[in-house]
């Protein structure tokens, strides 16, 4: 509610996705340059891929990247206006590395490495 109280003070309406995406991404960059001490592109890929990297994204916990694709690990929310109904990743699809990454394929199961520098 505070990221989202001070967007709607300075822009006159309510964050929409698109909003919260580009400012996540400005954020995110900030961070991983602020963690690498540095502006090089390849430097700050790599500290935004580290496994210990996470940025706060105003989600209730720490965000953070898969090294092999680049998606965004986050929490997903059942919504009803003004409340969290329920937030997956849900009790009993626990992940062995953190629990942001029950949703999609796995490493193991997707050809994708955009990340990894390595064709699918």
């Amino acid at each position: 509610m505070q990221l989202q109280g001070r967007f709607r003070k300075l822009a006159g309406r309510a964050m929409r996705p698109i909003d919260w995406a580009g400012w996540m991404a400005v954020h995110t960059v900030g961070e991983a340059s602020v963690k690498a001490r540095s502006t090089d592109p390849g430097a700050v890929r790599a500290a935004l891929t580290a496994p210990a990297f996470e940025v706060g994204g105003f989600k209730g916990r720490a965000l953070s990247f898969r090294a092999w694709n680049g998606q965004l690990r986050q929490p997903i929310f059942l919504l009803w206006p003004g409340a969290v109904i329920a937030t997956a990743p849900i009790e009993g699809f626990l992940h062995h590395r953190t629990e942001l990454d029950t949703l999609g394929l796995d490493e193991p199961e997707s050809v994708c490495r955009a990340f990894t520098g390595r064709a699918g």
